[in-house]
């Protein structure tokens, strides 16, 4: 019998059992061959607090994935006093440290708002898309932090705040998403209309209809997009006469919108396509026609009234 190994695992058990009383003794229980050392080491470490929030950081860096699991548990039992070292782990190169560190900071929730929103000025477009992400996943309780952050004077902050809040889609935010549909920005105007689409209300429909007629496809194609989503009848003769436009991604975005919308008067217009120079465009048209048609089978027939 091996006594010296039935004496370690003994030592390495008692370590993580005295309420972190021994931190060296913890973190070594976290790289135990037992799983079930390991994650009581995490708990108790976990439960010591901000003291122990560098050594998990190091052990979030280690090569076992087991233990970087447990190091990003631990760190979310900490809470508040980890944030600001999560926040730079969001900036390693090692992408699994970077998805703990977003994972946990969402799952601390509230307090890691600010944070995370100050993180999306970083320059990192990596570090600014996992802040929104994380922000996405906190939810309800980000929406009005969000909604201030439209007004940040750079653009790449306005368009992660407008992703995140089209994830979680409170529709606090519709009012402040219109308002952005006309920002000086291409980028935050092809996010804000996407978004839009997302929370699905109607309250977006006139927004989008004017959003159509901008010069800039990588405007109108988001647009068609979230009005396909909104199944708004509104603006389908704006969508019709978009088919005729001379850029064949114009043309793609208003064909797919309109197969969405399902309105029997876009039949004609799209059947004209069957020809259109360009392959994406003849098959959006397409899809949307057969849509469109399925549609008419299944709705019931129109009931006259009584005489």
């Amino acid at each position: 019998m091996d006594t010296n190994g039935l004496k370690t695992d003994k030592t390495a058990y008692f370590a993580q059992t005295t309420s972190g009383m021994d931190m060296d003794g913890l973190i070594r229980a976290i790289r135990h061959k037992n799983l079930g050392i390991r994650w009581r080491a995490a708990l108790a470490l976990g439960d010591i607090g901000e003291p122990a929030v560098k050594p998990l950081i190091r052990a979030l860096k280690e090569n076992d994935h087991d233990i970087r699991w447990l190091a990003a548990l631990a760190l979310g039992r900490i809470g508040d006093a980890a944030i600001p070292h999560l926040i730079l782990a969001l900036a390693e190169q090692d992408h699994d440290i970077r998805w703990h560190a977003t994972r946990v900071l969402a799952g601390i929730g509230e307090p890691a708002i600010q944070p995370l929103i100050a993180s999306l000025r970083e320059e990192d477009g990596d570090v600014q898309w996992r802040s929104a992400f994380a922000l996405s996943l906190i939810g309800e309780p980000a929406v009005e932090p969000l909604i201030l952050t439209l007004k940040d004077k750079l653009w790449w902050v306005r368009v992660r705040a407008i992703w995140a809040l089209g994830e979680i889609g409170d529709r606090r935010a519709v009012e402040p998403l219109i308002q952005s549909v006309n920002d000086l920005d291409w980028y935050v105007r092809w996010t804000a209309a996407d978004a839009l689409g997302k929370i699905g209300d109607q309250r977006a429909v006139a927004c989008l209809g004017k959003a159509l007629k901008e010069p800039d496809s990588f405007v109108q194609v988001p647009a068609t997009w979230a009005l396909g989503k909104l199944g708004s009848s509104a603006p389908v003769e704006t969508l019709i006469q978009s088919l005729d436009n001379s850029d064949w991604y114009v043309r793609w975005g208003a064909a797919d919108a309109l197969g969405n919308i399902g309105d029997i008067r876009a039949l004609e217009s799209l059947q004209k396509l069957k020809n259109d120079k360009d392959e994406y465009v003849r098959r959006a048209a397409e899809e949307a026609g057969a849509k469109i048609q399925k549609k008419a089978k299944t709705q019931p027939p129109d009931i006259p009234p009584d005489q």
